[in-house]
């Protein structure tokens, strides 16, 4: 256990023998005061009340007064219907220095460890990766991070849409109006996102061409080798785009699917399912009657023969559990339109006898400060445009910070600080929340921003190189070198101040398991900012190499070593890079 379970524990075995037959004491039952100098854990006895027969203020009062000081935990006092508990500051801060050189605040043992199936970035070919597609890629990422960090097996996929009617209407005004043309390397996903909006703007100002896209469709579902090869060519543009983002942001799948690959084996099921007696035919398309479930009717085949998403994601869902047949959970990250359409789903899977967890990690909306987007409507920013924008800001302010630094390292860290802007703005929102992402904002060196905890980072690293050159060393500790001395780093005395930052250092495992049991990296993004903070504060009131002792200059060091591990942690949960010089 590492020090904040270790207090925990010690609080709940003098709490759990004071407590009414059948009432348990857990560590989810200890809260942290909402002001620090009320305490560092505080047991609410609102609960007691009935049992006890006794005001709440009454029971805290009583069974304050019965505590005694543990090795973590040094006193206990009434306040109101709360008994608050402070720690022994030098004990528990000596505590959590080890833990952070053991590494037991940064990866945590499940004891009910699954494995994961977590299905994100879904793009489709024949259009451009765009804003609107970020807020998936990064809470996919992190999720996976942040799960495998809470000790679960995490199988990362993508499902490519790479067949259906948008891929017919882009061909089809390809071939009609821009037969022959190619677009220039890096701009693929445009190149066909802005033939795409043609057709969308053609169609809607004459609905009989409808028909003519229609046919496209059912001549690619059919396999005419005329629109394969230029389904293929044009669709391989759109891959090399996409894989190009995947690898830029970090997003990196054990698996990448495609609709393509499971459009047959989808028509097949569904066929199946309707000489099961589980589908239904209805006006010439096939469906599931979910009535019953209130969940209306699930179209699961067009009357034309043509196949809609469930009939792809259907087989998708057999595919995956063939391919990973020891996963338990499934977890799809889509945007929140869609939940009807999940919801519709899980029952079909569990009408074909799929006993598995079946999750739809849904997310609100991001919008940039002019306004929704709309492929359709043409009037989307492409990743690649917005990323360069973020870039050119955020390379202009560190050029002015840091003049003497080469284009090579200045463009660097001028990408690392524009990753972070557009990853943390994204994950400090709950998922349920929609996001107005504002560049100017995200890119900020102050306040709830990704930079602003990188440079907390960044401080700390600078501090502990000073202070290796300060010691005649020839670069900055390596981490073994520092684990080995923080586990023997002294005691002392430790500072209220000292005390804060390790206090909050020691959160990161049980932050760690909320984010993870909730899908919610928010919860790692409000931390991190929290710990920024705190290190902030220390280092700009507590002297560190200029302090006086020299016993105070290895404590403290070793203090910043242990928060800098952690927020260092913190952002790669985030996706996020951790610069040492900003």
């Amino acid at each position: 256990m590492n020090a904040l379970e270790q207090a925990k524990q010690q609080i709940i075995d003098q709490l759990q023998p004071l407590m009414p037959e059948g009432v348990t004491v857990a560590p989810i039952d200890l809260e942290q005061p909402p002001q620090r100098e009320l305490g560092d854990l505080a047991f609410p006895c609102f609960s007691l009340a009935k049992s006890l027969q006794k005001a709440p203020p009454a029971i805290a009062a009583e069974l304050a007064e019965k505590f005694a000081a543990t090795e973590l935990v040094a006193e206990a006092a009434p306040a109101g219907p709360y008994i608050n508990f402070k720690f022994d500051r030098s004990k528990f801060s000596q505590a959590v220095l080890e833990d952070v050189a053991a590494g037991r605040t940064q990866q945590l043992n499940s004891s009910k460890a699954q494995q994961l199936i977590i299905e994100y970035g879904q793009p489709n070919t024949h259009k451009e990766v765009h804003v609107g597609h970020l807020r998936n890629f990064f809470l996919g990422l992190s999720v996976v991070r942040v799960l495998r960090a809470a000790g679960q097996s995490v199988i990362p996929v993508s499902y490519i849409g790479d067949v259906g009617a948008h891929v017919a209407k882009c061909l089809w005004a390809y071939k009609k109006f821009h037969a022959g043309e190619r677009p220039e390397a890096g701009s693929e996903g445009k190149f066909l996102g802005a033939i795409y909006t043609e057709a969308s703007q053609k169609i809607e100002e004459n609905e009989d061409l409808k028909e003519e896209v229609a046919a496209v469709q059912r001549a690619l579902e059919s396999g005419d080798p005329e629109w394969t090869a230029l389904w293929q060519e044009t669709r391989q543009w759109s891959l090399d785009e996409m894989n190009a983002i995947f690898s830029e942001l970090g997003c990196d799948f054990e698996r990448i699917y495609t609709e393509s690959e499971v459009e047959g084996p989808g028509k097949e099921l569904v066929q199946k399912m309707l000489a099961d007696g589980l589908a239904k035919e209805s006006q010439g398309a096939l469906v599931m009657d979910l009535e019953d479930e209130d969940l209306g009717i699930f179209l699961l085949l067009k009357s034309d023969g043509s196949s809609l998403y469930a009939t792809k994601e259907l087989a998708l869902a057999e595919l995956k559990f063939e391919e990973y047949p020891q996963a338990d959970t499934s977890i799809h990250v889509v945007d929140t339109r869609q939940s009807l359409y999940f919801q519709q789903f899980f029952a079909t899977l569990k009408r074909l006898g799929f006993d598995k967890r079946l999750v739809h990690l849904a997310y609100d909306f991001v919008t940039l400060k002019e306004g929704a987007m709309s492929s359709r409507k043409g009037n989307v920013i492409t990743y690649a445009e917005f990323r360069d924008q973020l870039l050119a800001m955020a390379i202009e302010e560190t050029g002015k910070r840091h003049a003497d630094w080469s284009e090579e390292k200045t463009r660097q860290t001028a990408w690392q600080i524009s990753e972070a802007a557009m990853k943390f703005a994204m994950l400090k929102q709950d998922n349920d929340r929609p996001i107005t992402f504002d560049p100017q904002e995200a890119l900020a060196f102050e306040g709830f921003t990704g930079p602003y905890i990188q440079y907390a980072h960044a401080r700390m690293c600078s501090i502990l190189t000073k202070a290796s050159v300060a010691a005649e060393l020839a670069s900055a500790p390596t981490q073994a070198s520092v684990a080995a001395e923080l586990a023997s780093a002294p005691s002392g005395h430790f500072t209220e101040q000292e005390f804060a930052l390790l206090r909050t250092v020691a959160k990161a495992p049980e932050v760690i398991a909320e984010a993870a049991s909730k899908f919610r990296p928010s919860a790692l993004a409000q931390y991190a900012f929290e710990l920024a903070q705190e290190a902030s504060g220390f280092y700009r009131d507590v002297p560190v190499i200029s302090a006086e002792q020299q016993s105070d200059r290895e404590r403290r060091l070793a203090i910043v070593q242990s928060a800098k591990q952690i927020l260092e942690r913190s952002l790669y949960l985030l996706g996020i890079t951790a610069p040492t010089e900003m």
